[in-house]
């Protein structure tokens, strides 16, 4: 891969109405007409996320809302803290009773590089020693890869929609919320885990995705989840392909998201 970086954007607010032809302002339209907003939490661990923080300096500080909005992201997903939680950029969707209907969450390292804040981490728990260490190996070697190409190694996780009447617009809102956010770092490569039984790997191969794998070679094949019974596939998503697969406008997109959204950081 290319070490190609994105060209720097300012941090202040623009104003970016929503009439703007951007699919993003669209799905914004419509999730206001549906009662519905976007929050952006950031992460609580100031000092290795320094740099990705300060890209956002209009968010709002406030330990107690953020961690209410935690609290908020938890119920919803149904479970407890994890290593990865210190980590996470999340985006939530919230109706108008502050309830979290649908959140997506991502780990940007445009600093240190932190394995143990990799939710993936987490799903390799039950499986084989052996496959695991061809994992850790794996993940290593994106880490390493973004350091070497001045990229941003990334991870995303926590996709999640409640049912109900809006929930295909919360998600792909949510999804172009995230990209949006990404539009920050410098070319991100993101790891994600996908259900192999279900669409979304398929459509994120055609979209800039490739199997994730050793020495950019061998695929690392798919594993069980045991807690879930899920069938996962860890893939390795190019940002900038992505983009220019899914018609997405980062400069435009990333002014829509900060105009748009409520930044709550706990630092």
């Amino acid at each position: 891969m290319t070490a190609v970086l994105m060209a720097p954007i300012s941090p202040s607010r623009v104003s970016t109405p929503l009439d703007s032809p951007s699919r993003f302002a669209t799905c914004l339209r419509r999730l206001a007409a549906a009662g519905l907003r976007l929050v952006v939490t950031t992460p609580p661990d100031a000092r290795t996320f320094a740099r990705g923080l300060a890209q956002f300096p209009e968010r709002r500080v406030d330990p107690a809302l953020h961690a209410s909005w935690e609290t908020a992201y938890r119920l919803f997903s149904g479970r407890g803290r994890m290593a990865a939680d210190r980590g996470s950029w999340r985006v939530l969707a919230v109706d108008a009773d502050e309830r979290v209907v649908g959140a997506i969450t991502a780990r940007l390292f445009c600093g240190e590089f932190v394995p143990d804040y990799l939710h993936v981490r987490s799903l390799l728990e039950s499986t084989g020693p052996v496959f695991r260490e061809h994992c850790d190996l794996a993940l290593e070697d994106v880490g390493a890869a973004g350091a070497r190409l001045d990229r941003t190694p990334a991870e995303i996780s926590g996709w999640a929609v409640s049912p109900g009447e809006h929930a295909a617009l919360v998600a792909v809102t949510l999804a172009r919320a995230l990209a949006a956010l990404f539009a920050a770092f410098a070319d991100p490569i993101a790891v994600v885990a996908v259900d192999n039984r279900r669409g979304e790997g398929a459509r994120l191969l055609r979209r800039g995705a490739g199997h994730l794998g050793l020495a950019g070679r061998f695929a690392l094949p798919p594993f069980v989840h045991h807690a879930s019974g899920a069938w996962l596939r860890l893939l390795l998503l190019d940002a900038r392909t992505y983009f220019a697969r899914s018609g997405i406008e980062p400069d435009v997109d990333l002014a829509l998201l900060r105009e748009h959204a409520d930044f709550v950081g706990a630092v």
